[in-house]
């Protein structure tokens, strides 16, 4: 699989607070969502994913994993001792104290992908033109809407909605969520932090990813620019692994129309990637 990535602070903050790594050689893809006061949600995110990643070179070094559980195993244990690393860091300087992050990952293996997360950043896969969330928030949010005693527009406007229920950082062992998925050739996997699926929502990441699909690189930078454009009120960071370009085949379904800001940008991704074929 093709990867790529990007992260970007948004219209409103000036600190990016989140971390990511998408490394082919190692068939793995992290991002991470850091939270704490000053520059403690930084330096939790960047811990989270040179954590993971380091754990995962380790144990790619010495064998490949034999299949779906030697995977899981693999990621959940490089998660416990990200957590570990960012509690004993937090521990030893006071202004670091209570930091913690979110993350996602996933991790090829054969012609599968076993994925990992905890709190709020996510994990999708479009696979046959249809795009679905592989993962399942940690967050009060999450928990509300299992309830159903209030509606998504009270969910949306609530203060409260960006807390999370499980991070690294916040307790000796969290309960890391583990799971491996079929791959399918033409499949594109995507990671990324709340900044993007709050600010763009599922149906017009799908447009995005079912209209760029051939050029990961330029999907990325369009689906942060939208997020910006709806507002960019948080990091946005995504990540991308599909087919090499030149597997893929003209598109020749036309797809539904798109409105507002995105219909515009759609127009002009249609038209660009006309000139390609």
């Amino acid at each position: 699989f093709e990867m790529t990535s990007l992260s970007d602070p948004g219209c409103v903050r000036s600190l990016n607070e989140d971390a990511v790594a998408a490394l082919p050689e190692l068939g793995l893809m992290v991002v991470a969502d850091g939270m704490g006061g000053h520059n403690a949600g930084e330096i939790a995110a960047r811990l989270a994913v040179d954590g993971i990643v380091a754990r995962v070179r380790r144990a790619l070094a010495d064998a490949p994993p034999s299949g779906a559980t030697d995977a899981e195993a693999l990621l959940a244990e490089a998660m416990q001792q990200a957590n570990q690393a960012i509690t004993e860091r937090a521990a030893g300087q006071e202004q670091l104290k209570g930091m913690g992050s979110t993350v996602a990952c996933l991790l090829f293996h054969g012609e599968q992908a076993s994925i990992a997360h905890l709190g709020d950043s996510r994990i999708y896969r479009l696979s046959a033109g249809k795009l679905r969330l592989l993962t399942r928030d940690h967050s009060l949010t999450q928990q509300v809407r299992d309830l159903g005693v209030i509606g998504e527009d009270a969910i949306a406007s609530s203060h409260n909605r960006h807390l999370v229920s499980h991070a690294l950082g916040h307790g000796e062992s969290p309960p890391v969520v583990v799971s491996t998925v079929p791959c399918m050739p033409d499949d594109v996997f995507l990671l990324c932090t709340d900044g993007l699926n709050d600010m763009v929502d599922g149906r017009d990441i799908e447009l995005a990813l079912r209209a760029l699909r051939s050029n990961l690189a330029l999907a990325v930078e369009q689906l942060v620019m939208i997020a910006r454009d709806n507002g960019g009120y948080d990091n946005i960071t995504v990540a991308l692994a599909g087919p090499p370009a030149a597997s893929e085949k003209p598109a020749v379904k036309k797809e539904p129309e798109a409105s507002g800001a995105f219909g515009r940008l759609t127009g002009w991704l249609r038209s660009l990637l006309g000139t390609r074929h």
